[in-house]
């Protein structure tokens, strides 16, 4: 009887092993998915909100991993980084950006001068090191909102509140764009945001901007 427990235990371990690592692969890099024990001392396999979307972004080129074969999802993205993928994405991925005569002498400068033209951001509003700093929460969500309501030709939402308690320092515009955003939520669980915090200067995570930019695209 005892060996026959046994048997059974081991059984379901290596069942649970397997499950983890079919389930694993089911997404493109191995950083999405971990197993943790718990407290009855089962292993538990744990997949990263944003794995579905990250696997999108990635399989269509918008996002990338790292040499090493993983994500990084917790890693902060930066506002470079950030633009191009929108603006590519808000275009359906089909304009020549070589065209685009930018006063950027940067990689990222074709993506930045039709923002600013579309008035996703304001010109002159970052220096080239900024660029390729992190984007904050609060950025990300404006560009977002602006790109859906400028390039996507969606209405702008004024119906409903926010009860955020942390974004007294934003402009009645932005707290419009705020309000639109949450409505359609753009950022992981903005309507679910009623009496929290939303965290503007938080820097955005790439997991956190791979689900964003798929709700765009």
């Amino acid at each position: 009887m005892k060996k026959a427990i046994i048997a059974l235990i081991a059984a379901l371990t290596i069942c649970v092993f397997i499950f983890g690592v079919v389930y694993a692969a089911q997404y493109k890099y191995p950083d999405l998915t971990w197993i943790t024990i718990d407290r009855n001392g089962k292993e538990v396999v744990n997949v990263h909100y944003a794995a579905r979307e990250i696997t999108q972004a990635s399989n269509i080129g918008m996002l990338d991993g790292y040499p090493d074969g993983t994500f990084k999802p917790n890693d902060s993205i930066t506002r470079a980084e950030f633009i191009k993928t929108l603006i590519i994405l808000a275009t359906n991925r089909t304009f020549d950006f070589r065209n685009v005569d930018s006063k950027y002498s940067t990689w990222y400068g074709p993506y930045v001068t039709i923002a600013e033209m579309q008035g996703i951001m304001d010109k002159n509003k970052y220096t080239d090191e900024e660029f390729n700093e992190p984007i904050t929460r609060i950025e990300a969500i404006l560009m977002l909102a602006k790109t859906q309501i400028n390039m996507k030709g969606i209405p702008q939402n004024q119906k409903g509140s926010i009860a955020y308690t942390d974004i007294g320092d934003l402009t009645p515009d932005e707290k419009a764009l705020v309000l639109h955003a949450a409505q359609y939520d753009l950022l992981e669980g903005m309507k679910e945001g009623s009496n929290s915090l939303l965290e503007p200067d938080q820097n955005l995570t790439r997991g956190e901007a791979a689900a964003a930019l798929m709700r765009i695209y």
